[in-house]
Formats: structure tokens, sequence, C-alpha cells
């Protein structure tokens, strides 16, 4: 878990999630030595109540966001982030569109993937400078590729 990795390094993080069930699970998960370091909130990550960060991380938050709207995200968190946000997206693969073309033949459309796969090319014309790639990560029929945006 990457909340508890940023905690033992000596961060103090503060985990969002939108579904409390989520965070419930990461807490009960957690060390009990890191707890003074980390703060659970339920919520949406571009709230502003949420205070300013020195670094953001949106670990598979925004896979299910068009271009615009991770555009839009990554303004609002930078707007609050002194130094880089590293977030993740569904890379626009051949394969990945082959998945999720096939998936869109069965009877039900709810069957192909929600995520929204993006081309780095699209984003990086949307958000601008600051924007770069990281590393991929791939492992069987996951793929995800990882960027960093500095505002």
């Amino acid at each position: 878990m990457m909340t508890a990795e940023l905690a033992a390094r000596g961060a103090d993080v503060l985990a969002v999630d939108i579904a409390p069930q989520l965070l419930a699970i990461a807490e009960r998960r957690l060390p009990d030595a890191l707890r003074p370091r980390v703060t659970f909130a339920a919520g949406e990550m571009t709230d502003p109540g949420l205070g300013r960060f020195d670094h953001a991380v949106a670990m598979d938050s925004l896979i299910y966001y068009s271009t615009a709207d991770i555009a839009a995200a990554l303004a609002k968190i930078g707007d609050r982030t002194n130094r880089a946000i590293v977030f993740t997206i569904a890379p626009r693969t051949a394969l990945l569109m082959a998945f999720f073309g096939l998936g869109k033949l069965f009877p039900r459309r709810d069957r192909s993937p929600r995520m929204v796969p993006q081309a780095f090319g699209a984003l990086a014309r949307t958000i601008g400078p600051g924007l770069s790639r990281v590393d991929r990560v791939t492992s069987g029929f996951y793929i995800s590729e990882c960027l960093e945006y500095r505002p």
C-alpha cells in the first residue's frame, strides 16, 4: 500500500478516496506505528478543502476520466500542489483498444471496460507544459502508464 510506504519514509500522508469502504480497509491494514502520520478522508480528491500538498499521487484514480476531465482535475489539484502530481492512466494501446472494442460486442454494454484509454500526445496537448512520462507497468492484462505533472 502506497500510503504505508510513504508514511514509513517519513511523509505526512492524507489518503483520500471517494469510497469510505475502501478507506476503512486501508485504515485497518495500516500498521499502528504509522497511524500518527496518516489521515484518511472520504471525498473528492479535487476538493480545495483538503488543503495544500508538496506532492500528490493519484494511482488509477484518473483512468475513468476523459482527457479534458484529467486536465481539469490536474489544474484543481495543481493549484494546491507545490511540486508534482504523479498519476496513472490507461494508455491507448492497440491491445487495450481491441479489448475495449470486444467488450462492446457482448449484449450487456457494462462488460466493456469503463476506463478511458488515453494517448499521451493528446494529454500533453491538452495539459500543456509540465507533463512527462515516468514509466509503464505491464503485468498480465494490466497496463498502466505513470505520468508526472509539475504545475
